[in-house]
């Protein structure tokens, strides 16, 4: 009896010593899962948008377009000194790595540049800086009734004729549909975790 209790007893310390461990690697496996699909703020809550805009052609379009399109958003100026020169060369950041991914490079994904601040953000510097980067990039300028609702509807607080055109300066992921998938705010500037986000919504899409 006390052999038949001992064989027992060494069984489940091995099978628990060979056990844990698998465990903690198939929730290390989910957890990278999950991480890699939490990094940015949900924002599905938003409702979905749509906007007329005009590129630097002064030709109007709507957004979003017909053809099925990933956006990555974004809307600041080109003067700033603080958000937007961060902002802006992440989004050089995250087509480079677009680029060279055999999954996503296949894929129809535009970095769209919102001016708030048309006046000074003309045509030409905005071709100069933004659509001159490649086909993907395109500036926008939105109708300042337009830009203000875009604005309430994304919370990014831009204010019309404030001398320091304030505004939140956050990345939006946004679906073909108009939905936004995803919200970086100024501290999540990781292009790795974005374009794993990015990857994971197309996956599950």
């Amino acid at each position: 009896m006390q052999k038949r209790q001992m064989l027992w007893a060494v069984g489940f310390i091995i099978t628990a010593v060979l056990l844990v461990p698998l465990l903690m690697v198939v929730s290390q496996q989910i957890a990278g899962r999950d991480s890699s699909a939490q990094y940015g703020i949900n924002g599905e809550r938003i409702i979905p948008l749509s906007f007329q805009w005009q590129d630097v052609a002064a030709n109007v379009h709507h957004f979003p377009a017909q053809t099925p399109q990933y956006t990555y958003l974004f809307a600041g100026f080109l003067s700033c000194s603080e958000i937007c020169p961060i902002r802006i060369q992440q989004l050089y950041q995250l087509e480079s790595a677009i680029k060279k991914d055999r999954v996503l490079s296949r894929i129809d994904i535009a970095f769209m540049f919102i001016t708030i601040d048309p006046e000074n953000d003309t045509f030409a510097i905005r071709q100069q800086m933004i659509d001159a980067r490649s086909p993907r990039f395109i500036s926008a300028a939105l109708p300042e009734s337009d830009l203000l609702s875009l604005s309430g509807r994304l919370s990014e607080n831009i204010q019309s004729h404030s001398p320091t055109n304030n505004h939140v300066g956050n990345l939006y992921l946004i679906k073909p549909n108009g939905v936004v998938a995803r919200i970086y705010t100024a501290r999540q500037l990781s292009t790795d975790r974005m374009l794993a986000e990015l990857k994971f919504d197309i996956e599950s899409s």
